[in-house]
């Protein structure tokens, strides 16, 4: 029997640090001396209130720490088609508040650049080779403290070509990785091996996902309707494929995602 890690197959949502916070600063005009008012210039428009955002490490971890990670999840998309790749849910803690939206960027050799992401708060981390160069840092617009982070796979497929088991199960051990790496310097506990994905959508509430061996046999579901599939031998041996697809309410494709569930037994 399975004791699960923090409840019922958990997620690997943590809080991480944002040293630093969000704050504000005015620029008033200098006094002008009455007598030389006839002389002057006309006055200058106010300028406006500036908004300071912070540029502090986020996860307190740099990207070279993750650069490994990704890079293998690189090459795997390269050789497979493009089906996995490695995404950060990112959402203010509870009871935290902060500018909105959530941001991220790259800081390197004194300069930075956004990180994509989604309206519903998911960043695609890619793998750059400047970027693990220069030793870049993650950092966000938000303070220390705020933030919890779900490190996950977002599955780009059509639902029409299957995705190998064998994959899954290399993007898991990715993941292992990643999570080591990431989780591991702000946590400071073991974090065991993931031995289980749970697929899901966006909108989570007005979306369904479909996933079947390629026997046409559905997955089990959790007990949120997820499918999940459970990494085993017999799997390992016989390697099989997996159809899986994501569509909205309307019928259209959307987003699909495999969380990774860490048990201890």
């Amino acid at each position: 029997m399975k004791a699960i890690l923090y409840g019922r197959a958990v997620l690997i949502a943590l809080a991480l640090g944002c040293a630093g916070a969000a704050g504000a600063q005015t620029t008033g005009q200098p006094a002008v001396d009455q007598a030389a008012t006839a002389q002057a210039e006309p006055p200058a428009e106010a300028v406006p209130e500036m908004v300071v955002t912070s540029r502090e490490q986020f996860g307190k971890t740099s990207y070279a720490k993750l650069a490994e990670a990704l890079k293998v999840l690189d090459r795997m998309e390269g050789a497979s088609g493009r089906h996995l790749r490695m995404i950060f849910k990112v959402q203010l803690d509870k009871d935290k508040s902060g500018p909105l939206p959530i941001q991220l960027w790259a800081v390197y050799n004194s300069k930075e650049e956004a990180i994509e992401s989604t309206p519903d708060g998911y960043f695609y981390i890619p793998y750059r080779a400047d970027w693990e160069a220069a030793d870049a840092k993650l950092v966000s617009n938000q303070a220390k403290g705020s933030l919890r982070a779900t490190v996950m796979l977002e599955v780009l497929s059509d639902g029409k070509q299957p995705v190998a088991y064998s994959e899954l199960r290399q993007g898991a051990k990715v993941l292992d990785q990643a999570i080591e790496e990431f989780v591991g310097p702000v946590m400071g506990f073991f974090v065991p091996s993931i031995d289980e994905l749970d697929f899901s959508c966006e909108p989570d509430a007005h979306c369904h996902v479909h996933a079947a061996l390629d026997t046409g046999e559905a997955l089990e579901a959790d007990d949120q309707g997820r499918p999940i599939l459970e990494f085993g031998r017999k799997l390992d041996r016989r390697n099989p494929t997996l159809q899986l697809s994501a569509t909205a309410e309307d019928g259209t494709p959307t987003r699909l995602y495999a969380l990774p569930q860490l048990h201890v037994f």
